[in-house]
């Protein structure tokens, strides 16, 4: 019976894999990934940030191919990195390898799709410290043509490989394309549209791209202008001719800074994808340039979505003005019909990411997804967070941070508090659900026709036009490759909750703390910061000495067993002022795990920050930009938090036992006065006259 059931499974992953679509679907269940390929050598000045000359290095990528492939002519898609043209940590961020969690996820799921995937090096090196823009533009545009010319040249790579090496990763030569991710969003912008190296730096009219040059363009005697990239010495675009600085730059002799590789071949490709990043100049975009498609967040705070300056992440000084997706797409879609993009306007998708496209704002332009993340009603609450596909290791960046006394960490977390797998994987969701029918339509990998149209089918074809039946599902228990689904806790909110499972078991625990205090013995109160409001004067001292008022709150307790997420009962204003907030309350779900609290509300997964009183959200929770604090009421001492009161203690004590002196002033002129004088009851002495 165990054979039996073996065949039968086996027999279920090769029907859904038959009925699945190339290069639409994940038709591998595994991949082969090839490491530290050497696709050509070049020159790197990184080691001018430590006194060094520029010296020669391997260029390396990982090659991903689908495991168990018979094809011979594949398309490739060439994967480029973020970095901020430095080195990891380095860059004041625990990103920028070959090897980032996205780059793995994105290049295993193209290859699972049947592409032959690259995640490339690149050489690294500019000074984001330099004194002034000048010297910074100079860096940058230096630092980002020799990314230009190292993508160009593991383009060349693989079509040389066709060529002379017997096609050993079974390629179509003329299918490559870029999918650059960050800092390589910019290079594979860049990369996809400069034509030739007069396209850097002259405009369509013929001028001086002037932000690309030093100098004065008024011929001031003895002061020369000059582009800041000079193709005798850096080389060509391409990465096709050697360029050396000449004597007195380095030292007295010339120094080489570029090495041609692969030449011979052509840099051309077919497509481009770009998850963030910008592109340097809007002249280099022309008619005729690969298609494009961009996922970008409109409110990045470091690659501008239309045309702004480009700024240091660590330090926020200004570079140099770029395009982002928005102003690109905008200048396609100015182009004469059909545009660079018409191939997928003539698609007309529907399909659910697609449409998601629309409501999000693309104007109609198709290949741009704008990714709305975080946000609450038009207001992103994490604009720092331009990358949301990014995750990374907490525990390994904090070591580095200890062991060189930076924050890397804490600061990557602040931009990014649910930074982790499960958002990441989300995204990358979207990014292949959106690219995919795109990139293979362009291709002509996949056409429009009659297909399954079942989102939620193993083989559903974004391309289908009509449904012919032929949806397939995995079996419970098994994804559509036949595998066993993980199982576990799935809910994020859970204090065992498992990134890796993917079918949920019931296992969730929402409360596992002994240092919290729930139920309903124990009333919490729950609030909003008002600093920088129009309430902002009923935050007293509280807020500027680090603490929250707790007069300005709703109470409630915290209900529940822990075998589902925990929810606040009894919930009440006695303000007066806070009936959103109550409202909103009544809604939220938590988890209470050790000291940490984490909340789901606004569609946001919230780690509350605790400080030993209260726990504080790490991002604004409406347009007004305050944050919600919960803390238990007995955290706070309790006195008279009113000034106007006669035993008044502290503006930020909790104010239940307030009292005041009340003077009576009685008309008595039409009474009878009582030679005992005049007496006042009430609640306070019972009623009793003579009390």
């Amino acid at each position: 019976m165990k054979k039996f059931l073996t065949l039968a499974l086996s027999f279920l992953a090769f029907a859904q894999v038959d009925a699945q679509v190339r290069y639409l679907n994940e038709v591998f269940s595994d991949v082969t990934v090839t490491t530290d390929v050497v696709y050509g050598t070049n020159v790197t000045v990184l080691p001018l940030l430590q006194g060094q000359a520029p010296a020669a290095q391997p260029l390396v990528c990982d090659i991903y191919e689908p495991n168990g492939d018979t094809e011979t002519d594949r398309p490739v898609l060439i994967y480029i990195h973020t970095g901020n043209f430095l080195p990891q940590y380095l860059n004041g961020s625990a990103v920028g390898t070959k090897n980032d969690s996205v780059a793995v996820e994105l290049c295993s799921r193209y290859a699972k799709m049947g592409y032959v995937v690259a995640s490339i090096d690149y050489r690294q090196g500019w000074n984001p410290l330099a004194a002034t823009q000048s010297e910074r533009t100079f860096q940058l545009i230096n630092a980002a043509y020799r990314g230009v010319q190292d993508a160009r040249t593991a383009v060349r790579y693989f079509r040389m490989t066709e060529d002379t090496m017997g096609d050993p990763y079974g390629i179509d030569p003329s299918m490559i394309g870029y999918l650059g991710e960050g800092t390589g969003g910019y290079v594979s912008y860049a990369a996809a549209t400069i034509s030739d190296y007069n396209d850097v730096i002259y405009d369509d009219n013929g001028a001086p791209i002037t932000k690309f040059w030093t100098g004065d363009p008024n011929g001031t005697p003895g002061v020369d202008y000059l582009p800041m990239v000079i193709e005798a010495v850096n080389g060509n675009p391409e990465g096709t001719t050697d360029g050396f600085a000449p004597p007195g730059v380095f030292g007295p002799d010339p120094v080489q800074l570029c090495i041609a590789n692969h030449t011979g071949y052509s840099s051309d490709v077919s497509y481009q994808v770009n998850l963030g990043g910008a592109l340097g100049d809007l002249n280099w975009l022309d008619p005729g340039d690969p298609a494009m498609i961009s996922f970008q967040c409109p409110a990045d705070q470091f690659a501008p979505y239309t045309t702004q300056v480009v700024v240091v992440p660590t330090t926020g000084e200004n570079v140099v003005e770029a395009s982002g997706a928005f102003d690109i797409h905008a200048e396609i879609n100015a182009q004469p019909a059909p545009n660079n993009n018409g191939s997928f306007q003539a698609l007309g998708l529907t399909d659910a990411y697609s449409a998601q496209a629309v409501a999000n704002g693309n104007q109609g332009w198709d290949g741009l997804y704008p990714v709305l993340n975080d946000y609450v009603g038009s207001t992103p609450t994490q604009p720092f967070d331009g990358a949301p596909w990014q995750w990374w290791d907490v525990a390994t960046t904090e070591m580095v941070d200890a062991a060189n006394g930076t924050t890397i960490a804490a600061t990557q977390l602040t931009l990014n508090p649910n930074m982790g797998p499960l958002e990441g994987r989300a995204y990358c969701d979207t990014i292949v659900g959106y690219s995919a029918p795109r990139m293979a339509a362009l291709l002509g990998l996949a056409s429009q026709g009659p297909g399954c149209t079942d989102a939620d089918a193993c083989n559903f074809n974004a391309l289908a036009t009509s449904d012919d039946g032929s949806c397939v599902y995995a079996d419970p228990g098994f994804n559509c490759a036949g595998e066993p689904i993980a199982a576990g806790c799935t809910n994020p909110l859970a204090c065992n909750y498992d990134n890796t499972a993917t079918l949920e078991d019931g296992s969730c625990d929402f409360l596992d703390s002994s240092t919290i205090p729930t139920g309903t013995e124990n009333v919490w109160l729950v609030g909003l910061t008002l600093t920088g409001t129009a309430f902002e004067a009923f935050a007293g001292p509280c807020e500027a000495a680090g603490g929250v008022n707790p007069n300005v709150s709703i109470n409630g307790v915290i209900a529940g067993d822990g075998s589902a997420p925990l929810a606040m009962a009894g919930i009440t204003d006695p303000t007066g002022l806070l009936a959103d907030l109550a409202a909103l309350a009544s809604t939220v779900e938590f988890g209470i795990c050790g000291d940490n609290i984490t909340v789901a509300a606004l569609g946001n997964i919230i780690p509350m920050v605790g400080n030993g009183q209260f726990w504080q959200s790490p991002i604004p929770v409406n347009d007004d930009g305050q944050y919600l604090w919960a803390a238990p009421l007995a955290n706070f001492p309790i006195g008279c938090g009113d000034p106007e009161a006669n035993n008044f203690t502290d503006a930020c004590d909790l104010s239940l036992a307030c009292t005041y002196d009340v003077t009576l002033r009685v008309n008595m002129a039409n009474e009878m006065v009582s030679e005992n004088g005049v007496h006042v009851a009430g609640e306070f002495q019972g009623w009793d006259p003579a009390a």
